[in-house]
């Protein structure tokens, strides 16, 4: 009885002992997969197929290299450009541009105007309401910087707030 005794002592104190001087085991960090990125910008032919991806209606209406755009319809028919800016390289799929603006316009009805354009500014964070240089017309852009590069997920979160803003700024003006 005595020797179980002193073997179970030995036992614990071996299994208090290894407890206490054990490493604790190496925390895990799961796999993420990398979404794609867009390095250093977006060429027109990428970011046709993400706006098609988005059930948009997409032309590219460059009529010069150095002057990039696109024009787009939303599935609610609101027609939009995209304007490309600080672009480098040559040709639609190889010309990356790393910044863009939406934009959308309409004439200016009854229910739009410069006090409808700081509504929207005054009430709202994301996207521009303005008025054109000879007061005609009623803007409304959104500015996106991908000069660093951008996910596909990020990208595609841009263009929903977009499509959601555009459609607020159309509510405001009731067009």
């Amino acid at each position: 009885m005595r020797v179980l005794l002193c073997a179970a002592l030995l036992l614990l104190h071996g299994a208090a002992h290894a407890a206490t001087t054990a490493k604790p085991a190496e925390p895990t960090v799961p796999a993420v997969a990398q979404a794609p990125v867009f390095q250093a910008g977006i060429t027109r032919v990428e970011l046709m197929a993400v706006l098609s991806s988005h059930g948009l209606t997409v032309s590219d209406a460059t009529t010069k290299d150095a002057d990039p755009w696109l024009t787009a319809k939303t599935p609610k028919g609101t027609e939009f450009y995209v304007n490309m800016y600080d672009c480098t390289g040559a040709g639609a799929d190889g010309r990356r541009c790393s910044n863009l603006q939406f934009l959308a316009q309409w004439e200016l009805t009854r229910n739009a105007g410069v006090d409808s354009a700081n509504a929207y500014n005054q009430k709202f964070v994301f996207g521009r309401a303005y008025l054109n240089k000879d007061g005609k017309m009623f803007m409304f852009d959104y500015s996106i910087n991908i000069k660093d590069g951008v996910t596909a997920g990020n990208l595609k979160r841009h263009v929903d707030n977009w499509l959601r803003v555009l459609d607020d700024v159309r509510a405001l003006l009731k067009v």
